[in-house]
């Protein structure tokens, strides 16, 4: 029975330690299960945010990914995290925050870190990379690219081959062609181990192009043979005539100009079987048109850059037909064809405006302004000149402004990334700080409860012994007590118990020895401990100190950096303040210059009152023969070109002419040429129509002062005058350059004018022929100047020429006079279909 309480005593005095060892683990098991229950509700609200930027629903994603992340954020998940704000950034990315989206996908860059998740981290990068390149920013771009490459871990993969190709692009923004063909061939080696051939074909375009810009023509030459090969085989049409293409431009620029032509017209052949693409036969005609150029081949350089044109118009590249244009007009001026080049600028002028292309639109007028002086039309060259002047120095105030906004930009950007990794290692340090102070606060509570727990050891230790030590004596009492009653029999034993005993009580004694080493070593254990916290917590000083240092120091380089901005922004800002005076200045000019052209143009406006009251009322024929008309169509506001007509007795006189040049100076010889008649007409006796002309020569030559020297001006006039008497229908008729048609019975009459004009020529002392005729009643007269048959226009942009001219008379003579007036005036118009008039125009038509 006694055995029996002590065994029941020793169990409920082991329970209690048994117990007490097992409360820490029970504890720890419930926070392992807490932080799985956490971890997993934070990946099905990231899914949900997920699914809501998907939908649309992006401020619903935006709270729903941050809580994920508050929860996310004191569990040390570093996975979660980083997917976690990489699914912010990508939500703020398709809001166009900038600042948000960067600062999500560079915490996200800082948990993959942590992680040591290195290919999550090099698509981080290339996100980051993304973002910069669609904002421009190529530097930047190429930079992340870059760092996503190095740091991806499967060099031979094809997101390291993409990292590559994307780095390549945005060197190859900045115009850094080495560095672009550098990354274009790691990118292209990749592709090629992997047998990606759309990603090797793309990457070898870009290397050939990139060869044939910096002068390697032998290199990007066999890049194009190589791609000729395989578009061949895989049947690609498309590729395979801009690669043909390409190789004739490089053929070119190796000045093997006759295997450029062959390329060319493969090109050509090809594309025009396989159904036209006017975009890619625009850029083919033109190159093929430069190479017939350097060969000297005008005829065929003429046919490619109209077909380039036309091509051109079929697409609505009407940049590309304004750049055309433009090389037409240079080519036409500098074969000294100014009419041709003024009708290329003017086609130029006209496309660059519809396709605002306001480079070539400078150069045009420019080009323009050069072919108004070679023909002797200063107004209109000083005009164009200032447009050209006006659009290049708006152009390169607007880049000027485009380049200081930029800079700004891109300092602006780079103020916001070093803003926000200073904010995220603040954050991070603080981060750290407290995690420091929750695993000393954690550890110093461990200690705690091992200290509490190492006494409770100890004591229930000692109870034990002592429970041991009382047993014992129990055992020795009772083995005495039943040895006394065994008697004197047993005496032989009680001696040998004795012996017993005396040993268990030097055993007691070595266990009292061992017990007291035992508690002198753990007194030496702990003071280990003691003294292990005490470094430890002089190493936490130390490092809280150093990273106080770092953050001041960051602090002194980011003042002095922000000082040298605002010395940079004094700097440019004055820069903007000598601009902005000088484009006062320049504004100003331009005033005095539109105030000094509309000054201009109202005395030419005068002058053609003044002209317009000189000549003759438009209907003057009809005085002496009612049938008749006058089609006059001057270019400009004056004309050079003028009627004239007098009677004396039953002879009437009548006379068309053409001065030398339009508009102002042929303006001025008309006023000459009429008043010279006028005074001939006043003080002479006339005879015949041929001395006339005789006596008007002589008038013009002294009133010019004209010598006959070399280099001399040969200003004059071209007429038609005929003298007819109402009576006896005689007619008298001479003409300097111009004929005198007349249409009789359905038949056209030639009289010819002789081949010198009213003015100083080689045949001067010559006289002027008279030519007479009798005239029938219904007889149909024409006198005209060469306006309307020099007019350029008609599907081929060609002249009306002479023939067409007597047709169409020959079709309308029998008509009353002013149905001939309205069907020559259509013809007219309809002949220049879009084309501007390019002279004056006068028609005079007389029935008898």
């Amino acid at each position: 029975m006694k055995t029996g309480k002590i065994i029941t005593f020793l169990l409920l005095s082991v329970f209690p330690v048994i117990t007490t060892g097992q409360e820490p683990a029970v504890t720890d098991s419930l926070q392992i299960l807490a932080r799985k229950a956490d971890s997993a509700r934070a990946v099905l609200m990231l899914e949900h945010g997920r699914a809501q930027m998907v939908s649309g629903k992006t401020d619903s994603a935006i709270i729903t990914v941050t809580s994920a992340l508050d929860i996310i954020s004191g569990l040390n998940l570093y996975k979660p995290e980083a997917e976690g704000y990489r699914l912010l950034g990508d939500i703020y990315s398709s809001r166009s925050s900038w600042q948000e989206l960067l600062t999500s996908y560079l915490k996200s860059l800082s948990a993959f870190n942590r992680g040591r998740m290195k290919d999550d981290e090099a698509d981080v990068m290339k996100t980051i990379g993304e973002a910069y390149f669609r904002a421009g920013l190529y530097a930047k771009a190429s930079s992340w690219f870059g760092e996503a490459f190095n740091t991806i871990t499967l060099k031979n993969s094809l997101q390291a081959a993409e990292y590559a190709e994307a780095t390549a692009r945005s060197w190859f923004y900045q115009s850094s062609d080495s560095l672009a063909l550098k990354w274009y061939r790691e990118a292209g080696l990749i592709y090629e181990n992997l047998h990606n051939n759309e990603g090797l074909t793309r990457c070898l375009l870009n290397e050939a192009f990139l060869h044939s810009q910096m002068g390697e023509y032998d290199r990007a030459e066999a890049i194009y043979l190589r791609l000729l090969e395989y578009y061949a085989q895989a049947g690609n049409t498309k590729q395979r005539v801009q690669i043909l293409n390409n190789t004739g431009f490089v053929k070119f620029r190796q000045k093997d100009f006759q295997s450029a032509l062959e390329k060319f017209r493969e090109a050509e052949t090809i594309s025009l079987s396989a159904g036209n693409d006017p975009h890619f036969l625009t850029d083919l005609y033109s190159n093929m048109a430069i190479t017939w150029q350097t060969m000297g081949n005008q005829r065929e350089m003429l046919r490619s850059f109209n077909q380039a044109i036309e091509n051109a118009r079929a697409s609505g590249r009407k940049d590309e037909e304004a750049r055309i244009a433009h090389l037409l007009a240079l080519i036409y001026f500098n074969r000294q064809d100014n009419y041709h080049a003024d009708l290329y600028c003017r086609e130029c002028v006209e496309s660059a405006s519809r396709s605002a292309s306001m480079r070539t639109m400078q150069d045009c007028y420019k080009t323009w302004s050069d072919v108004m002086e070679k023909s002797n039309d200063f107004i209109k060259a000083l005009e164009y000149y200032e447009k050209y002047l006006s659009i290049r120095d708006s152009l390169n105030f607007e880049e000027r402004i485009g380049e200081q906004k930029e800079a700004a930009r891109q300092q602006e950007f780079d103020r916001i990334e070093q803003q926000i990794r200073l904010g995220i290692a603040g954050e991070e340090i603080s981060s750290l700080e407290m995690k420091t102070l929750k695993a000393e606060a954690a550890r110093r509570e461990n200690e705690l409860k091992l200290l509490v727990k190492q006494q409770e050891l100890d004591r229930s230790e000692k109870e034990r012994l002592a429970q041991s030590l009382v047993l014992e004596r129990e055992r020795f009492q009772l083995t005495k007590r039943e040895q006394e009653v065994v008697s004197l029999r047993q005496q032989q034993r009680i001696d040998s118990l004795e012996l017993d005993r005396k040993r268990n009580e030097a055993l007691v004694l070595e266990q009292a020895n061992r017990l007291l080493e035992s508690e002198k070593r753990q007194q030496e254990i702990n003071l280990e401990r003691e003294k292990q916290v005490r470094r430890y917590t002089t190493g936490i000083g130390i490092l809280i100190t150093l990273v106080a240092v770092m953050i001041l120091a960051g602090l002194i380089s980011t003042r002095k950096k922000n000082q040298r901005l605002a010395e940079s922004k004094r700097e440019i800002e004055k820069i903007n303040s000598d601009l902005e005076s000088k484009n006062a200045e320049i504004l100003k000019q331009k005033e005095i210059i539109e105030q000094k052209n509309q000054a201009i143009t109202d005395s030419i406006q005068y002058a053609s009152r003044i002209q317009t009251a000189v000549l003759p009322p438009a209907d003057f024929l009809s005085e002496w023969w009612p049938d008749s008309f006058i089609l006059f169509r001057p270019r400009d506001i004056v004309s050079g070109d003028f009627y004239w007509g007098r009677q004396k007795g039953s002879r009437v006189i009548a006379a068309v002419a053409d001065c030398t040049g339009h508009g102002v100076p042929g303006a001025f010889m008309s006023m000459l040429g009429n008043a010279f008649l006028d005074e001939i007409y006043n003080t002479t006796e006339i005879t015949d129509a041929a001395a006339i002309l005789n006596m008007l020569r002589d008038e013009v030559i002294n009133a010019l002062k004209q010598k006959g020297l070399t280099g001399e001006a040969r200003d004059g006039m071209d007429i038609s005058l005929c003298i007819i008497d109402l009576e006896s229908l005689r007619l008298d008729y001479a003409g300097a350059n111009n004929p005198l048609y007349i249409v009789r019975e359905g038949r056209l009459i030639k009289k010819p004018a002789d081949k010198m004009p009213i003015g100083i020529h080689v045949t001067e002392f010559a006289p002027f022929n008279n030519h007479s005729d009798i005239l029938r009643k219904g007889d149909m007269l024409y006198l005209f100047t060469d306006g309307y048959a020099d007019q350029f226009g008609g599907p081929k942009g060609k002249k009306f020429m002479y023939k067409p001219l007597q047709n169409l008379l020959l079709k309308i003579h029998d008509r009353p006079a002013a149905e001939q007036k309205e069907e020559l005036v259509r013809t007219f118009d309809e002949w220049m279909n879009g084309y501007e008039q390019v002279d004056d125009v006068l028609i005079a038509g007389i029935r008898i």
